[in-house]
């Protein structure tokens, strides 16, 4: 196992315009909040969890706060969303600039399995146990998905993103280090754009 800290980033900034309010608070079955839904596996798995608000998020924060108490992540405020996706990751991989690799998920996305992040993170742990940078890419049915896991060799490139296109470019740039591996899980390519019907 490597011994730098590590874990995942879930950006929760965006302003759902498609969907008409705002999702991350939609109740899912169980009345539990979307955004909630999304963080669930990932504290599962990683002792150190970000996620990327708008700085005007104060319900939602005290949101977070409330139902997940003493397990709640890192809040990373960013004045910066109507940028950008590109610009959210930005201001979020900032504030973890010392750590070894993260995960980067987003918070529309509530059906990605724990066992799923147990195998990237398993993946991207040999990989930084070797020194090698690293980007792990999950694949479903032959889509690529998210979570993304970048090793700190990256941190640069994501820091200076801008625009919608969120990581894409930055994994784009580096096609001989990544990583793709294929999961049973199609919750890595399953995103809540719309309220279901």
């Amino acid at each position: 196992m490597t011994s730098g800290t590590h874990g995942a980033l879930i950006i929760a900034a965006g302003f759902s315009r498609r969907f008409g309010s705002d999702k991350r608070l939609f109740k899912l079955k169980h009345d539990e909040p979307l955004l909630l839904a999304c963080l669930k596996p990932y504290r599962a798995v990683f002792a150190n969890v970000a996620v990327v608000v708008r700085s005007s998020d104060s319900e939602l924060t005290q949101l977070i706060g409330t139902h997940l108490g003493r397990h709640a992540p890192i809040i990373v405020p960013t004045d910066h969303a109507h940028l950008g996706m590109g610009a959210s990751i930005a201001d979020g991989v900032r504030a973890l600039v010392d750590w070894d690799y993260f995960f980067l998920g987003l918070g529309d996305m509530p059906y990605v399995l724990p066992a799923t992040l147990e195998l990237l993170n398993a993946r991207m742990d040999a990989a930084r146990a070797d020194r090698q940078p690293c980007i792990v890419v999950p694949r479903f049915a032959g889509t690529a998905g998210h979570p993304v896991g970048f090793s700190r060799d990256f941190f640069a490139e994501l820091i200076a993103l801008t625009g919608d296109r969120g990581a894409r470019a930055v994994i784009d740039a580096h096609s001989s280090l990544v990583q793709r591996i294929d999961v049973e899980d199609p919750g890595v390519v399953t995103d809540i754009d719309q309220p279901p019907i």
